[in-house]
């Protein structure tokens, strides 16, 4: 089924030019998901009695025009395809006029919470959600893997604290993005992102922040202390 959630844009989601923010706009993403699983039934306390939980591995978005202060817009989510571990979800975000703002392409693993590895969908999910492989995006929103240039130029630590956390723990995925973001130009507008969660960043792990920038597109990636893979992204 397709779901819609409606919300006013608030002052505490935008930037010094009262447009929301890709941090925000990846919540807006992450918070209708979640009120949809909630209200079919298969929601967080549901999940957690199962040992399991949804983990997004990768996004594309095209954003044509970031929301504005106070602005009124619905956030439209749905299923369009279950494959073993792994689910296709999309998004839409359409004004008040019904003009389409942004349209993005996620991938979603069920993860096993006690052994920390994929668990194969069980239909119940599957039921619930009610994928439809008829309403998969036609747009091209890119691919899914990201290759970082071998320029990339190492950037200021950052240390992992407590506000950067989900209910499960670990980095929320939108704070991958807020934290990627400062390492853009302050003047830089992002018109098309792609994201990859390749490891879970906890509390107390030390972030490792590598930047580069080609063809105008800007590419960050963190890695661990050892050099191994959290995040790459990138923006244009």
């Amino acid at each position: 089924m397709k779901y819609f959630y409606t919300g006013r844009v608030r002052f505490s989601e935008v930037d010094d030019r009262l447009s929301m923010t890709p941090y925000t706009l990846l919540n807006y993403f992450q918070d209708t998901a979640t009120f949809q699983g909630e209200d079919v039934g298969l929601g967080i306390e549901h999940n957690r009695k199962q040992g399991v939980a949804w983990m997004i591995v990768n996004m594309q978005a095209h954003i044509f025009r970031f929301p504005r202060f106070q602005e009124k817009i619905t956030v439209g989510t749905w299923s369009h395809g279950f494959r073993k571990f792994l689910a296709s979800r999309d998004f839409s975000v359409e004004d008040n006029e019904g003009h389409t703002l942004a349209l993005a392409t996620s991938s979603w693993v069920l993860m096993n919470m006690t052994a920390g590895v994929p668990e194969v969908i069980p239909q119940e999910q599957i039921d619930g959600y009610g994928p439809n492989p008829d309403w998969k995006l036609e747009e091209d929103l890119g691919k899914r893997k990201i290759r970082m240039p071998d320029d990339g130029e190492e950037q200021k630590k950052i240390a992992i604290r407590e506000e950067h956390l989900d209910v499960n723990g670990h980095m929320n995925n939108a704070q991958y993005v807020r934290l990627s973001r400062r390492f853009l130009p302050d003047d830089f507008t992002v018109h098309h992102l792609r994201v990859e969660w390749i490891r879970q960043v906890k509390l107390g792990d030390t972030i490792i922040p590598l930047r580069a920038e080609q063809d105008g597109r800007y590419y960050v990636q963190f890695l661990d202390l050892q050099g191994e893979k959290y995040f790459i992204s990138e923006y244009q």
